[in-house]
């Protein structure tokens, strides 16, 4: 799949059986770091359901890292705004080429569901809804007590020492998030330590696109989510401020399913439970947009 500003990103389609009628198109945007391959169980599970989902990694994360930064992202340059206004947006454009007549929804887990407000304006226009698992504004003062330890250290010391110095955050080797561009890491770092995030921090020029959504949004804050909390879950909903949202408050205990945490809800374990409930919901959400 290549973007607008031609670069080439690896990405993967999961198409329904033959004998099964397509519902939706949908385009699964993952979590900081996380790889699409991550995902895959969760995408090839929808696509028997009648989905067509198409997963792809952000330029210099996953499979789309090119081989010359394999050991190092020392000089990859890219940031948050990119990896929204090019390589999420050229997903859904790909995607909504390839099945017109199908709606589009989108599944974001955690920055997933951020890339949305960001994306170009064409390619916002496209999406029929999306549905937030996992995902949440990143004060770090609002994160779960579990993440919440490390933030001092992510973010007013040591990453914002080796960004500098190395030209990326090493984070791989850190057993921290992952390695990370030197642009997305000093986004992050600014945001996060910001009380409403990168919309409150850029008003114009991210806060906008935010309240440019007109599509359906429904959001999944799980009780055991190590990360993010209702608390984040409610301020990401309140920047997109026009955009008709439903926040649906999950606690795994007491539907008998063990832990789930943050990302628990892509694993096969879930495939007779969370999976089919994620599916009722892009089956029930309604494909009107607001007029802007």
């Amino acid at each position: 799949m290549t973007t607008a500003d031609r670069f080439s990103l690896t990405a993967r389609l999961f198409s329904p059986p033959l004998d099964v009628r397509p519902r939706h198109s949908v385009v699964l945007a993952g979590a900081l770091a996380v790889p699409q391959r991550f995902y895959a169980g969760f995408a090839e599970w929808l696509a028997s359901q009648g989905c067509v989902v198409l997963t792809f990694d952000p330029r210099g994360m996953g499979a789309s890292r090119p081989v010359a930064y394999a050991g190092s992202l020392r000089g990859f340059a890219t940031d948050f705004g990119i990896w929204a206004e090019q390589d999420f947006s050229a997903a859904v454009h790909w995607l909504k080429a390839q099945h017109p007549d199908l709606p589009l929804r989108v599944i974001g887990h955690s920055l997933g569901a951020q890339q949305p407000g960001m994306a170009s304006q064409d390619a916002q226009r496209l999406i029929d809804g999306l549905l937030a698992v996992g995902s949440g504004a990143g004060y770090w003062r609002d994160w779960a007590w579990r993440s919440k330890w490390v933030a001092p250290l992510l973010f007013h010391s040591l990453g914002p020492l080796l960004n500098h110095l190395l030209g990326y955050f090493p984070g791989r080797r850190l057993g921290l998030v992952g390695d990370l561009p030197q642009g997305v890491m000093r986004q992050w770092i600014r945001w996060c330590r910001h009380p409403t995030f990168a919309w409150g921090l850029e008003p114009q020029a991210i806060g906008a696109g935010y309240r440019r959504a007109r599509f359906p949004i429904h959001a999944i804050s799980l009780q055991d989510d190590e990360a993010m909390t209702e608390a984040c879950t409610r301020k990401l909903l309140a920047a997109y401020s026009n955009a008709p949202s439903h926040l649906e408050r999950l606690d795994p205990a007491q539907h008998g399913l063990g832990r789930v945490g943050h990302s628990g809800f892509f694993r096969r374990q879930f495939a007779d439970s969370l999976w089919p409930h994620a599916l009722a919901i892009l089956d029930n959400m309604s494909s009107r947009r607001l007029p802007a």
